[in-house]
């Protein structure tokens, strides 16, 4: 085949992040060209990169060439199998000859999705993927929860993500009933690989995909029922607005003068809201107007991190924030969409 190298190394590099570390199939770490599309798949994930000017090839690009490519001249390149199981890359002066694997051993994807099937703009999609995505845990006991569910219901299209400490909720119009628990890697894979346009979604029992016009996302589904969320979410008596970037800042001035895991206790009374986090090393204060006055003080403390990251997860101008009590959580409710969070207290002195 002959490609220009900007746009092969453009879409390795969108995928090759698929490609498995160590696994007992080694042709997996490889990426598969074949019929128009370059593939990766570990057998949880698999993703289809479309990319022009390899119709009616099959072969294998090993791990070892993805560098090499990269840093090819621009122009283009020419690579081509040959026999005994190789693949011959050519650039301006250069050639090299890699060992790789016969593709007829490549599992095509991981998962065979045929069955129900939405479509979505795919910024709607990734906006609220990345509004709960910092929830989702890597690991965990319970599989369920280190996914990030997808459920249809009462009209609207459910984003969920829950670590135990914060729990973060999205969600859009949508006529439908499903849920789909996707595994953490998959929802970071949606969000770096660069979906555009419309997404098709077609999901069974067992797996699903997401296709568009560049690429497909196919993902096996967690098994299990997920957590019931809409219940944790109720109107609490303490309320009130705070700029996020004002807040934002704040916590990340506070974060950085400690390096341990203390808390930051909040201190709110009135129109203004008191951060301070305390440690052998550090005595940091900072003031934070509110917009709106609170009926009853409250003292109540909070992961740092935790704050940080609700917070970032935000875009909005404005957040709204509710309280129930020194030991009960913290809702943080987006000012212009259905987004909200919930962050649990940590003990203070």
């Amino acid at each position: 085949m002959k490609i220009q190298k900007e746009e092969l190394a453009q879409k390795l590099n969108k995928i090759k992040g698929v490609v498995p570390k160590r696994t007992s199939m080694p042709v997996l770490q490889g990426i598969l060209a074949m019929d128009g599309y370059l593939i990766a798949n570990n057998l949880e994930m698999a993703v289809k990169a479309k990319i022009d000017g390899i119709e009616g090839e099959t072969f294998i690009i090993p791990e070892r060439a993805f560098d090499l490519i990269n840093n090819l001249p621009e122009g283009e390149i020419e690579i081509s199998a040959t026999a005994n199981e190789s693949i011959t890359i050519k650039a301006d002066k250069i050639k090299n000859k890699y060992q790789t694997m016969s593709p007829e051993k490549f599992p095509l994807t991981a998962v065979q999705a045929e069955g129900s099937e939405l479509t979505i703009r795919a910024d709607t999609l990734l906006e609220s993927i990345k509004h709960v995505s910092y929830a989702v845990p890597a690991q965990g006991a319970n599989a369920a929860m280190t996914s990030m569910c997808l459920q249809a219901a009462g009209g609207q299209l459910n984003f969920v993500g829950l670590d135990g400490h914060v729990l973060a909720w999205d969600r859009v119009d949508y006529d439908g009933e499903f849920e789909l628990l996707i595994p953490k890697n998959t929802v970071d894979r949606l969000k770096s690989i660069g979906l555009s346009g419309d997404v098709q979604i077609k999901h069974n029992n067992t797996g699903a995909v997401f296709i568009t016009k560049e690429f497909e996302v196919y993902t096996r589904l967690v098994e299990g029922a997920y957590f019931k969320y809409q219940s944790m979410f109720k109107e609490l008596p303490i309320h009130t607005v705070v700029s996020r970037q004002e807040l934002l800042d704040a916590m990340t001035r506070a974060k950085m003068c400690t390096g341990e895991r203390c808390p930051v206790r909040f201190e709110i009374q009135e129109n203004q809201m008191s951060l301070s986090i305390k440690d052998k090393t550090t005595d940091y204060h900072e003031v934070v107007d509110l917009q709106e006055k609170l009926v009853e003080p409250l003292t109540i403390g909070f992961d740092a991190r935790l704050v940080l990251e609700t917070l970032k997860a935000f875009d909005c101008d404005n957040v709204g924030i509710s309280f129930g009590g020194p030991k009960m959580p913290m809702i943080v409710e987006a000012e212009d969409s259905d987004f909200k969070t919930i962050v649990l207290p940590v003990a203070i002195n």
